[in-house]
């Protein structure tokens, strides 16, 4: 190449110049393809000028031939941006985009091969996430496996781990790590897949896990299983699964990824993502993203809950926030559903990059996958069991529910709030006041909702719940009494959410003997009752809960709740009906297993299914020993090599409710409610196995209270009421009604009785397949054709509205649009799934004109929006503390921070530019020392002083363009 440059008089001192090489006059040509160029300036113009001149002068004019014409106008009509289509076209051209979004690594072949040599039969659809996972991995260094429980997620994460050849470790429950001999559990699944050098940990084990992948330095794969215990970033354990997972490649696994609640969503996405130069969003930054988001999660959560608050002052900030958001006065809750509706659809659509899901309607719907899962069982609808009280004991259920652990109930739980009692009625309170005052409010409303719990769940459990909550309220009645303080374990506030359910008593139990014993935490508060704004208040409350305990102990004894249990009476009248029955043609019999969220549920109903079922009975009531595992594998698992029948019927808390087969058990029995929707998809998924079809059909049973003598139409009636008193009781702890809902009793019910089957959806993604497909099938040019197609080309057809959608890539598709009937233009950020139906149309629809000013101002506009819509920067938020303090420590001359300066710049500028801190890690910076280094040096040796080098250099880019702007016009 040869360019030319006369130059004007005064640019650069010289009069001309010219530069020869290899470059095209493109961002491409001179940045990004090492082409080689020099410049020359002090020699040869004259000649270089004559060689062009000559050229020019001899040259032909390429429209004085008419088919090099032709050929030109054809090449500008058909492959640059003028290109005219039709909106058929341009549909097809938007959705071969999103189905090619989903890119895919790998071979079939070689995956196939790796899961037949572990011993699995190598299904379609498993290769194909596996494809789709080696994509995401490769363009974002994570993916989230989230099909369905029973679907084989386990098998699709050990083959990503073969394909990508390096060493890692798996984090999972402890009930999953398996034995030595590699016989059950990850370990089991490690060896089958030949990665012989991994390491299995117990998610209990982080600190120890972080210190061998800091030490191993060879560690490059995390595969995490059950994640979602991992939603909260202002905890210890979420901190340590962050510094763990840093520079590695990412494999998360869960049944449950989709959560309304912003907050929870970023968390998993932190563990690999950059927040703050994310790739996974059309613009950058994720952070400011989810900020926006919670913002509007947080503003309709309020609507809904106050504005028809009894208290006056909440009922008219909720009508401020409603106004604020709707610019009317009168709230209406379905327009505050269908907001919320909108910020679901917009949060998922921020995980899609990033994650594979499917459930079985996905799989049968799927022309590709369909003849694979056609032995899936049938799940049949939940069976009812009613469990008759007297009209005593039902008035009883009722009064424990609503007057004794209600909302305004007479539990006051004051041993879990002091700080309410310290500070009195102070309206006014700082960032970290309100922190304290706001975490353990909702440490005594989890207390509170766990006792309601537990009460749904058996008498015997309850029982044993009152008596360890009268011990621990008395052990501290003695404490304040006998020091003057009483003291509350500040990281046993973050940590008892992580426990599971039955940890939680134990862990305040032992709590509070260390206490009495003198054996301080290292993060205890103390309060001393002297400085308490109501002392009074505050040892009235602990009385109060003294007699409160006592008087419903004296209540389940005289209403004989605990011998003779209405419930297991109901269960064992029951369980004989079903062992009787004979099994259907070529079916062995059905086991049975009894699901229970608590194992004082399981020790209780241990004692009352000794006399029928003993010797028949399997028992897990705590830690899975190998020799355990081993019985339920032999007992319960189809596809166990060795095969035992020792056992008919499993009683188990939810420790097995995820990562067993047990599909030689063909009803599950739920003794206690699942208030979590998503406990009993992943307790019927141990029974609805891909691996091997056993039964049909699959029961599940739920139990209800009723009153004896009441008719079946009564006994729903009666089981509705107090199944929504309970709904109401357990307030935020109950997940079984979505965000855009309105609860009602009916809908509890309905809700708690549907079958899981039925929960499911199919897929956009599934919708859109099936849709390219049929197109293709129908017009197999047109596709081939698509692939030719330059972008930003345009087209304009009918629609119900007048509107413009811009469609982008950036690795995956998004859609921006506006109205164009409006006086200001107000673009926005939308779905590919939202529009979808705006811009499916028929193969003859007709284009229209969409070259003209308002279109090109619409344009314009979309281009340049950007779609945060954030309020100011709250001075005491956890991010800003953090920025303070290292501003603060950075300028400091104190000597003992000298040598820690370059790691608090590289702090500040990861705060500021990157996000990859977890919140409890701004907690510390927050709290870093001017005069002690010791925590700023502890954090250095977590991170290395280094990390955020490490973090940039495997930070993914993906370019965004236009793909095609398609114009709605109103008829």
């Amino acid at each position: 190449k040869l360019y030319l440059f006369n130059l004007e008089q005064g640019q650069v001192g010289r009069k001309n110049l010219f530069i020869t090489g290899s470059s095209n006059l493109t961002k491409a040509g001179l940045s990004t393809q090492n082409e080689f160029n020099v410049e020359i300036g002090d020699y040869g113009f004259e000649d270089a000028e004559q060689y062009f001149d000559v050229l020019w002068a001899e040259a032909v004019k390429i429209t004085e031939y008419a088919d090099v014409k032709n050929k030109l106008i054809e090449i500008i009509e058909k492959d640059t941006l003028v290109k005219d289509i039709t909106p058929f076209e341009a549909f097809c051209l938007v959705l071969k985009t999103y189905i090619d979004s989903r890119g895919q690594k790998g071979s079939d072949e070689s995956i196939k091969g790796v899961m037949e040599k572990a011993g699995y039969i190598p299904y379609q659809y498993q290769v194909d996430a596996v494809k789709q996972a080696l994509g995401m991995i490769e363009d974002y260094n994570g993916v989230i496996v989230a099909d369905v429980v029973g679907l084989g997620k386990t098998i699709i994460a050990c083959s990503i781990a073969r394909q990508l050849k390096n060493r890692g470790i798996v984090i999972c429950p402890p009930g999953l790590t398996g034995d030595k001999n590699k016989d059950s559990g990850w370990q089991k699944y490690i060896e089958e897949f030949g990665l012989h050098d991994w390491e299995v940990w117990s998610r209990g084990d982080l600190k120890n896990t972080l210190k061998f992948v800091n030490k191993a330095k060879d560690i490059d794969i995390i595969i995490v299983d059950e994640v979602h215990w991992f939603r909260n970033q202002d905890t210890e354990n979420y901190e340590l699964l962050k510094n763990i997972c840093r520079e590695k490649k990412v494999i998360l696994l869960t049944a449950t990824p989709f959560n309304n609640r912003p907050g929870d969503i970023l968390a998993l996405l932190k563990l690999f993502i950059i927040p703050k130069k994310s790739s996974i969003t059309l613009e950058s930054n994720l952070a400011d993203q989810f900020q926006s988001f919670k913002g509007l999660f947080d503003r309709l959560g309020y609507i809904k809950k106050y504005w028809d608050s009894s208290d006056s002052k909440k009922r008219a900030k909720a009508q401020s926030k409603y106004k604020a958001l709707f610019e009317e006065d009168k709230i209406d809750l379905k327009k505050v559903a269908g907001k919320a509706r909108y910020l679901a659809g917009q949060i998922r659509n921020v995980i899609e990059p990033v994650t594979i899901r499917r459930n079985r309607l996905d799989l049968q719907n799927n022309p590709e996958y369909q003849n694979e899962v056609k032995e899936l069982s049938n799940v049949a609808d939940p069976i009812e069991w009613f469990f008759e009280l007297t009209k005593e004991q039902s008035e009883f259920y009722t009064e424990i529910i609503e007057d004794y652990f209600g909302d305004d109930g007479r539990f006051k739980g004051a041993i879990y709030r002091p700080f309410e009692y310290e500070t009195g009625n102070k309206e006014e309170k700082s960032e970290d006041e309100n922190r304290q005052f706001q975490q353990q409010r909702n440490l005594f409303d989890f207390m509170r909702r766990l006792i309601v719990k537990r009460f749904e769940s058996s008498f015997g459990s309850f029982e044993q719940s009152i008596k360890n909550f009268k011990k621990i309220t008395k052990k501290s009645q003695e404490f304040i009494h006998k020091t003057g303080e009483y003291i509350l374990d500040r990281s046993l506030l973050e940590k008892i959410y992580e426990l599971d359910a039955d940890e939680i008593e134990n862990s305040l139990l032992e709590y509070e003997e260390r206490i009495n014993k003198g054996e301080y935490p290292k993060n205890h508060k103390r309060y001393k009752l002297k400085d308490f704004e109501d002392k009074d208040g505050f040892m009235a409350a602990l009385e109060s809960d003294l007699e409160l305990f006592d008087e419903i102990l004296k209540k389940l004894s005289q209403l004989d709740l605990i011998k003779n249990d209405p419930k297991t009476a109901c269960l064992i009248e029951n369980l004989k009906k079903e062992f009787s029955q004979k099994p259907n043609k070529g079916e062995p019999k059905r086991k049975i297993i009894i699901f229970t969220e608590y194992v004082d549920t399981v020790i209780y109903l241990e004692k009352a299914l000794k006399k029928d079922y003993g010797s028949k009975t399997l028992i897990v009531d705590g830690k899975l020993s190998a020799t355990k595992i081993k019985q339920i594998d032999r007992n319960f698992d189809a596809s166990y090599a060795e095969q035992d029948n020792d056992f008919e019927l499993l009683l188990s808390s939810d420790k097995i409710s995820e990562g067993f087969n047990l599909n030689r058990a063909g009803m599950v029995i739920n003794y206690d409610i699942p208030w979590n929707p998503v406990r009993v998809i992943q307790r019927v998924g141990r029974i609805n196995r891909i691996s091997k079809k056993v039964f049909d059909e699959l029961n599940i049973v739920n139990f209800f209270p009723t009153e004896k003598g009441a008719t079946l139409v009564q006994s729903r009636e009666i089981a509705t009421n107090k199944m929504f008193l309970i709904h109401t009781a357990l307030g935020e702890d109950a997940k079984i009604f979505d965000i855009d809902e309105e609860p009602s009793p009916s809908g509890l019910y309905n809700r708690v009785n549907q079958n899981p089957d039925k929960q499911e959806e199919e897929s956009f993604y599934t919708k859109a397949l099936k849709k390219f497909l049929k197109i293709k099938k129908d017009n197999p040019e047109l596709i081939e054709n698509l692939k030719t197609y330059p972008p930003r080309i345009k087209v304009a057809k009918h629609g119900a509205e007048n509107e413009l959608l811009v469609f982008f890539k950036k690795g995956r598709l998004y859609v921006s649009g506006a109205q164009t009937d409006t006086e200001k233009t107000e673009p926005f950020q939308t779905t590919f799934e939202d529009v979808f139906d705006r811009v499916t149309c028929a193969p003859k629809e007709k284009a229209l004109n969409w070259n003209n000013e308002s279109f090109w101002q619409t344009y314009k506009a979309i281009q340049i929006f950007r779609d945060y819509r954030l309020g100011p920067t709250n001075e005491q938020s956890l991010e800003m503390r953090a920025q303070n303090n290292l501003d603060y420590l950075i300028r400091s001359t104190n000597e003992k921070l000298m040598p820690h300066k370059d790691f608090l710049r590289t702090l500040k500028e990861d705060v500021l530019g990157y996000g990859t801190l977890a919140d409890y890690t701004l907690r510390r910076i927050a709290n870093f020392k001017e005069n002690d280094a010791k925590d700023i040096q502890a954090l250095k040796g977590e991170i290395g002083e280094d990390y955020l080098l490490k973090e940039k250099d495997r930070q993914k880019d993906q370019k965004k363009e236009i793909i095609i702007a398609i114009e709605n016009k109103k008829i």
